[in-house]
């Protein structure tokens, strides 16, 4: 769940519909700087699809006890996040292996991050060994380590084509005035540079160097919207939502 902050109480997004956007924004990713994505087809399945694991979560929604707000997806336990990632890159896994890989390389590339925090924490631990027997199955190669200069270079740009999908999807969603993405890739060839969004509303977006291959682009996403902050139980929350009707948010970005 995505947590925007509103006036009257908070704007939802459900993670899934956000990985959608995300792939929606990449399809038009191109132009005569950046290169297309390749194999298209499968990076934007990847990029569409990162988040598909939590629907589950997403239809039963919890709330953060320390601070009776909607949970977002920042604030789960390890053992959370790892239930949903691992249902993010095993449900298309056999109709989509590769594109499936990318998932599991994102999310083994967060993962890290949890094991730098609490080398303890058995699940981090044992989820970074599952994402490394996944990737070597999934792409018939012999892994020992996540570290990306030693997979294949297009493999390495694809990741960073989701990882991008992800974070500007994000910065719409949660309404950033501005965000830098580093290391995006201008073609499969090692050049990359550095993207710079920026928004006065939250709801107009540029991005220099400009990337997709229109003009312009114009997205919309569902939410929903709660006239209240706290909730003292799930249950309470959850009701509230089952009666609270989809809205919908457009967003525009264009060059920077």
């Amino acid at each position: 769940m995505i947590r925007r902050d509103d006036k009257r109480g908070w704007i939802l997004i459900n993670q899934h519909d956000h990985a959608e956007l995300s792939g929606e924004i990449m399809r038009h990713w191109g132009n005569d700087k950046f290169t297309k994505p390749v194999p298209y087809d499968e990076v934007i399945f990847a990029i569409k699809e990162h988040d598909n694991g939590w629907k589950e979560w997403d239809s039963t929604p919890e709330v953060n006890h320390e601070n009776q707000y909607p949970k977002n997806f920042l604030e789960m336990t390890s053992l959370e996040q790892t239930e949903i990632w691992r249902r993010c890159f095993k449900r298309h896994s056999e109709e989509h292996p590769y594109a499936s890989a990318l998932i599991a390389l994102h999310f083994g590339k967060l993962n890290e991050k949890s094991l730098n925090k609490n080398s303890n924490n058995s699940y981090p631990k044992t989820f970074h060994k599952e994402v490394i027997d996944f990737l070597s199955n999934s792409l018939n190669i012999n892994k020992s380590n996540l570290d990306l200069s030693s997979f294949p270079k297009e493999v390495e740009v694809n990741l960073r084509l989701v990882q991008i999908g992800d974070i500007i999807s994000l910065a719409l969603c949660h309404g950033w005035t501005s965000n830098e993405i580093g290391y995006a890739p201008l073609n499969y060839d090692s050049s990359s540079t550095t993207l710079s969004i920026k928004s006065s509303d939250g709801i107009n977006f540029t991005i220099t160097p400009y990337p997709f291959s229109l003009p312009s682009v114009r997205f919309q996403i569902r939410e929903r919207r709660l006239n209240q902050k706290r909730f003292s139980k799930d249950s309470e929350l959850r009701q509230m939502l089952s009666e609270t009707k989809y809205e919908t948010i457009e967003f525009t970005i264009g060059n920077g």
